[in-house]
């Protein structure tokens, strides 16, 4: 059976740890092990004491670390948003809203397996992608709920792209998407302050 609190610890040539270093490599142990075992099985049949086993940490670690295994796949979603939103954030798309449709496309299917065994895991999970209207504020509530609007059409076409087991190559995703909302998606890179 993998332990993969050593494995790591072996990679790093680390040997002692301490604070927020050791708690750190405990989360990224648990997640991964939680990671592995939902590939066996389904996350409902996945117990405390098997993630503990399977990542190599202690019961008291994990309950240092994360109040249930629902708090891993919480955690796992927001690290995965945040990196979401860091990929496609900024001025460097004003000039191309392809590109910015071909980056978001590139991190999904680069993050493909673990973005869907999180979705398996849905009824815990009550977090969505970042919402748009934080990468991009609104002023009044008519804009706001144009966002809304995009980012749900949006959001449709990238379930339905992991639905269809990501088939389509990520340049035609980009191309159709930035024919379906390029205007829009650029008047909102307008709004973004320049470039200090």
């Amino acid at each position: 059976m993998e332990n993969i609190l050593k494995t790591l610890m072996k990679e790093r040539g680390a040997y002692r740890l301490s604070g927020t270093d050791a708690n750190k490599l405990t989360r990224e142990c648990l997640q991964k092990a939680l990671i592995s075992l939902m590939k066996e099985k389904p996350f409902e049949g996945i117990s405390v004491t098997e993630l503990v086993r399977r990542s190599g940490v202690s019961r008291q670690s994990f309950y240092r670390n994360y109040t249930s295994k629902e708090a891993i796949l919480s955690d796992m979603w927001k690290s995965l948003c945040r990196k979401i939103t860091e990929t496609v954030s900024g001025w460097k798309y004003k000039a191309d809203t392809r590109q910015w449709y071909y980056d978001l496309f590139v991190f999904l299917k680069e993050n493909g397996s673990a973005i869907e065994l999180l979705i398996q895991a849905n009824l815990h999970i009550r977090e969505g992608m970042p919402a748009l209207y934080n990468l991009f504020p609104s002023e009044t509530a008519e804009e706001r709920y144009h966002l809304i609007a995009y980012e749900g059409a949006l959001k449709g076409v990238i379930r339905e792209w992991f639905q269809r087991g990501m088939r389509e190559e990520i340049s035609y995703m980009a191309e159709l998407c930035n024919g379906m909302f390029g205007a829009y998606h650029s008047r909102l890179l307008e709004m973004l302050p320049t470039r200090g």
